[in-house]
């Protein structure tokens, strides 16, 4: 190869890697599609440990006041919503449970945006199905929120009134008009 030809092999290579480097208008989108589906992974699996924290029989206290946002601690009217005070509060709540042998089974879909209602912050909201061995299936709509880097409870709510029961996908409707 002449000196020429060396050159313009290598300017060739390296006008190729800055347009790789640059992606097309389609890998944009991909990039795009796939930061929004790992939020919604991450929304799903906040939402699924925070369930399970709650409905375990034991609960587990710790985890869900860590899962919770300061304002939807049961102990933000007074101290602020501390990890401390809603660990406690919850641990007096769950003290006379009993151990639940039967299996438990939480699934967590319909991850949406929910905007701002007159108490709660916009966020994500989800619908998580629960269903203990033996029984009938129950559901709670979740709004989360991000709060210290991580996707936190702001709001749950039953979904199960009889209002509910001709859809699949309440969340919406239950976080507007629950309290």
């Amino acid at each position: 190869m002449t000196a020429r030809q060396v050159l313009t092999a290598a300017a060739s290579a390296a006008a190729l890697l800055a347009l790789s480097a640059c992606g097309s208008s389609d890998d944009g989108k991909q990039s795009g599609n796939d930061a929004a589906q790992q939020e919604t992974k991450q929304v799903a699996n906040a939402a699924k440990a925070y369930m399970t924290a709650w409905l375990q029989r034991p609960s587990q206290p710790k985890q869900m006041c860590e899962l919770e946002t300061k304002a939807a601690r049961p102990n933000y009217s007074k101290d602020g919503g501390s990890l401390s005070g809603c660990i406690t509060t919850y641990t007096a709540y769950f003290n006379d449970q009993k151990p639940e042998k039967s299996a438990l089974t939480i699934a967590v879909d319909h991850v949406q945006d929910v905007p701002a209602s007159s108490s709660r912050p916009a966020g994500k909201g989800a619908l998580a199905t629960c269903k203990r061995a033996g029984g009938e299936p129950f559901r709670y709509a979740l709004r989360l929120v991000k709060e210290g880097g991580a996707w936190r409870i702001a709001q749950r709510a039953e979904a199960d009134g009889d209002q509910y029961a001709h859809t699949t996908d309440p969340v919406a409707d239950v976080l507007a008009d629950a309290s």
